[in-house]
């Protein structure tokens, strides 16, 4: 049977946790995540909304959400978790012209396809967006789908659906 000192006085949080097994330190995995280069903050709800509203452009969703994107994809890519996360915040309808706004960024080329897929995964991840109705669903749905980029004409015919 292994003895362990118990070192909880001398630090914030508890030194064992059951998930990772009772000889792994907490509180190194909770500091590797956070110093890690591909640990971002998360989607902030009022950004999203703020741009599927219109009171955000395409260009200040993209410097706002850049760093983020860019960690969960270089964490993909070095084999590691990615994190898509947002932040909770009130009930939001996704409306059609919400939708027509994301899929307008992309067409017209101020918001590059990667990042508008983020986006979409986080609409669809929250428990805090609904659909207006099933087109606007399937348009975020489109977008949401990273199997490849979209076509510019692909874009323009998911624009079209909605009306």
């Amino acid at each position: 049977m292994n003895q362990t000192t118990d070192t909880t006085a001398s630090q914030p949080f508890s030194t064992q946790s059951p998930i990772i097994g009772p000889s792994e330190p907490l509180l190194r995995f909770l500091i590797a995540d956070f110093r890690s280069p591909m640990h971002a903050a998360p989607m902030e709800h009022v950004t999203l909304v703020g741009f599927l509203n219109g009171v955000l452009s395409p260009e200040v969703l993209v410097d706002d959400i850049a760093t983020e994107v860019n960690a969960c994809e270089a964490a993909f890519r070095a084999g590691e978790n990615g994190y898509i996360l947002i932040t909770d915040g009130p009930p939001v309808e996704v409306t059609r012209e919400g939708a027509r706004r994301l899929l307008a960024a992309i067409a017209d080329g101020r918001l590059p396809f990667r990042l508008a897929n983020y986006v979409a995964d986080c609409i669809i991840m929250s428990d805090d967006f609904d659909f207006a109705d099933d087109a606007v669903r399937d348009a975020v749905h489109f977008v949401e789908d990273d199997s490849r980029p979209p076509t510019h004409d692909e874009t323009i015919e998911a624009l079209t659906k909605l009306g």
